[in-house]
């Protein structure tokens, strides 16, 4: 690790230190992984459990989402959830700094899911060691959270199309910042895959680089697809058939978060 990398991870030691509030951003360089899907559906899993064990003492939730996506697709999912099923609090912060800081430090807060942008700004020509974020508004709101983060979910499917952006994501940008990460199968066809070859596939791929995953994938279900539309969360599905299974793919998720938090 240079000279830089250790000052920024002494500079994100201070920065993680004195506040009670978890910071979990979900990222990954490619687009189309489901990010947003992760980051709501964990939160809302998150903000259950605070209720149910009476953690919530005060106003508003000790669970928040944020979104730092100049589009806003973390507040429109919220908008359509009904106020009494929505177990969090969420904020949009269309890549404007300091906002999050705030929430961050608020001692009322437990944890803070960041969902970040559908894809992430690269600088093309920054050397290895370098800090690959390219030089926009949305990059440096996605350094301003990484400064905070305690911890990063990165999704990568079963097709290898996110397979080499879920690496880079790893290794040229939570790494050097010494930013504990799970790896996320999201997306996994039960249907199409029923020998789980592809599955097996991509838990090889992760495995061989010693990366810390979470056990089994979140499966394709058609409920999560039509769940932006509808305005649902996993803690509003049914706890029968498909949708009980649905349901606890993302509890196993939110359940091995806290487990490295």
């Amino acid at each position: 690790m240079t000279p830089t990398m250790l000052r920024a991870a002494a500079t994100d030691m201070v920065a993680r230190n004195g506040r009670t509030a978890k910071v979990v951003v979900v990222i990954q360089q490619k687009g189309g992984a489901g990010k947003s899907t992760i980051a709501v559906n964990v939160a809302a899993c998150a903000g259950r459990s605070a209720v149910l064990s009476n953690a919530d003492t005060a106003e508003g939730s000790p669970v928040v989402a944020a979104g730092i996506d100049v589009q806003g697709t973390l507040e429109k999912w919220c908008a359509r959830v009904r106020e009494e099923a929505l177990p969090f609090d969420y904020v949009v912060t269309r890549s404007k700094l300091g906002i999050l800081p705030q929430i961050m430090t608020d001692p009322e807060r437990r944890r803070v899911v960041v969902d970040t942008p559908g894809f992430m700004d690269i600088d093309p020509d920054a050397k290895w060691g370098e800090d690959p974020l390219g030089n926009s508004r949305t990059a440096d709101a996605l350094r301003e959270v990484l400064e905070y983060a305690d911890l990063a979910l990165v999704p990568i499917t079963p097709s290898k199309i996110t397979w080499d952006e879920a690496e880079f994501t790893i290794e040229r940008v939570l790494k050097p910042r010494g930013i504990p990460f799970l790896v996320v199968i999201n997306m996994h066809d039960p249907g199409k895959d029923k020998s789980e070859k592809q599955l097996d596939k991509v838990k090889a791929f992760i495995d061989e680089r010693d990366y810390p995953r979470v056990a089994d994938p979140i499966r394709r279900y058609t409920i999560h697809e039509h769940a932006y539309e509808n305005g649902t969360l996993v803690t509003e599905y049914k706890m029968s058939g498909t949708a009980l299974n649905a349901r606890e793919d993302f509890m196993r998720v939110a359940l091995t978060m806290e487990q490295m938090l």
